[in-house]
This record gives structure tokens, sequence and C-alpha cells, in this order.
């Protein structure tokens, strides 16, 4: 049953600026999608196309995550990463999402101390 204000977005269709419940599980399909301006857990930042036809394993992807990521963050937010009180995740695709055209990472700003987010991180400064 889904919440009043909440849907749900496959991570294979997610957007920059859409901002999410739980992204602590590295392997989901869906996730809840929520406004922005309600308690959320990650807002999406940017989203890095994988160039490639083979799988390229999930440490790759992950150090190529952490680099793209890192490396957009502070466009999106308006600080550095390191000057931050925010942090970043991600997704990646999977061995099995990959065969689907699964080859994009998506970059999320979460709360530091796990906590909620009340409003968009975008130009925020935080």
């Amino acid at each position: 049953m889904a919440l009043a204000g909440c849907s749900t977005s496959s991570v294979m269709h997610m957007s920059i600026g859409q901002c999410i419940q739980d992204p602590e599980s590295t392997q989901v399909s869906t996730v809840e999608t929520v406004d922005c301006s309600k308690p959320h857990d990650a807002e999406v930042f940017f989203l890095y196309e994988v160039e490639g036809t083979n799988y390229p394993g999930e440490d790759s992807l992950n150090s190529t995550a952490e680099q793209v990521c890192i490396a957009a963050f502070e466009a999106y937010v308006g600080k550095s990463f390191e000057e931050s009180s925010l942090n970043a995740t991600w997704f990646v695709p999977t061995s099995k999402s990959w065969p689907q055209n699964d080859h994009e990472i998506v970059c999320m700003a979460t709360d530091m101390q796990n906590g909620k987010l009340n409003q968009s991180v975008k130009n925020s400064g935080f």
C-alpha cells in the first residue's frame, strides 16, 4: 500500500532532483519517491552513463561512482563534498540489470548523520 504523496520509481529510470526513501540497500529495483519538501532519505543529484558493452564488475562500478559522484557534488549542492554536512551515496548497475541496458550510476545526497532531509539540497550549501 502506497502512502499518500508517495510513489515508486524504477532505479533504472531515476531523474536528477528526485527525492527518495531508504537508499541504503544496494540490491533494489524500485524506490519510494516523495516530494522534496517532505522528509526523505536521499536526493538524486547526478546520473552517469557507463560506457561499454561488457559488465565491468561491482568493484569497478563503485570506484567509478565514487569518482563521478564526488566530482559532481559541489555543482549541485553548492558546497564541496569535503565541507558539506551531506554525504554521497550511489546505486550502480548489477550483473542482472546490465543486460537490460541499465548502465547508469545514480548519485544521491544523504544526511551525514543518517537523518531525514526536509528540503531539496540543490544549491543549498549544506
